[in-house]
């Protein structure tokens, strides 16, 4: 009797530890892509993990002219400048309690509103955004004698239903989200290259933020593979020099060109990206007013068709 009780205390001390075990290499996983607090509830209730449609915000973060830096760096000093950078990015996605899904190359991709549902999710995925291009000057700094240029990003982010779950394999876990909305993010990270700017939301997404983001709306565009036109709105840091006039200047430019009086757009224009060189999507708003002068449209259609991804 003695040896079968003591038998048995070994079976279940035995078992405690393998659950333990189980238990312990489920939150390092976890922590790779989640915060160490939620890593902690999805460990004690795991069944949060599971495949479901939820309302959240997806954010794509692009460095550009990577090939051209890469080449510059070679392999090694690559993957340290990678590992720098998406270091950096990554704690600005956990700040504000996002979730990492994924590395792909030079392009990091976050989400907020997944396993756990928050309001705020388009909130804290513009605020995650904000802290990235914070951080440029200082990986700027670090990071300029090397690669010869300035660093840049471009981000987008777009807010609505998805498919979120496990869309990796049995033998590699990837917690993430499947759907349109996620498509029409990583689009959105595309067209900054286009509207020469660093940071666009939706107007799905830009009717979720409050007054304390400084937003404008820059254009309607199309973009691959997504069949409704979608309005596009850029976020700057608060503060920016002259960013009031700015933003009144150009929306009304941008009123002008949409009910075909490009000439009254172009002369608000002219004057915006002579005080405000830097002003990317006002020079570029300015040059298809120019071309709908040079060659009046027939039919005019004022919604951009992006000639890229």
């Amino acid at each position: 009797m003695l040896v079968e009780v003591l038998a048995r205390g070994v079976a279940v001390g035995l078992a405690r530890m393998q659950q333990e075990e189980a238990a312990m290499r489920a939150r390092v996983q976890f922590e790779q892509f989640f915060t160490p607090e939620l890593s902690h509830e999805l460990t004690a209730n795991p069944d949060l993990l599971k495949g479901r449609d939820a309302t959240i915000s997806v954010l794509f973060c692009d460095i550009r002219g990577f090939s051209r830096i890469s080449e510059i760096l070679g392999p090694a000093g690559t993957v340290d400048w990678l590992n720098d950078v998406m270091t950096v990015f990554s704690e600005c996605v956990l700040k504000h309690s996002g979730v990492l899904v994924d590395y792909i190359g030079d392009e990091l991709m976050a989400m907020w509103g997944a396993p756990i549902a928050v309001e705020d999710h388009a909130r804290r995925a513009t605020l995650a955004a904000l802290s990235m291009i914070d951080q440029l000057p200082a990986l700027r700094e670090r990071w300029q004698k090397r690669i010869g240029e300035p660093m840049e990003i471009g981000i987008g982010i777009n807010s609505g239903m998805a498919r979120v779950g496990n869309t990796g394999t049995q033998r590699k876990f990837k917690y993430g989200p499947l759907g349109n909305n996620v498509n029409l993010a990583s689009r959105l990270q595309g067209a900054t290259k286009y509207l020469k700017t660093r940071l666009l939301v939706s107007g799905a997404t830009q009717k979720l933020l409050g007054p304390e983001f400084a937003t404008r709306r820059l254009t309607t565009v199309r973009v691959v593979n997504i069949v409704e036109p979608v309005e596009l709105f850029e976020v700057v840091p608060q503060g920016e020099e002259g960013w009031k006039q700015r933003k009144t200047d150009y929306e009304e430019a941008l009123a002008f060109f949409e009910g075909q009086e490009f000439r009254a757009a172009a002369r608000i224009l002219g004057g915006l990206v002579t005080d405000y060189r830097e002003d990317g999507p006002a020079l570029v708003l300015l040059s298809r007013v120019v071309n709908a002068l040079i060659e009046p449209p027939e039919p005019f259609d004022p919604v951009w068709q992006l000639p890229g991804k």
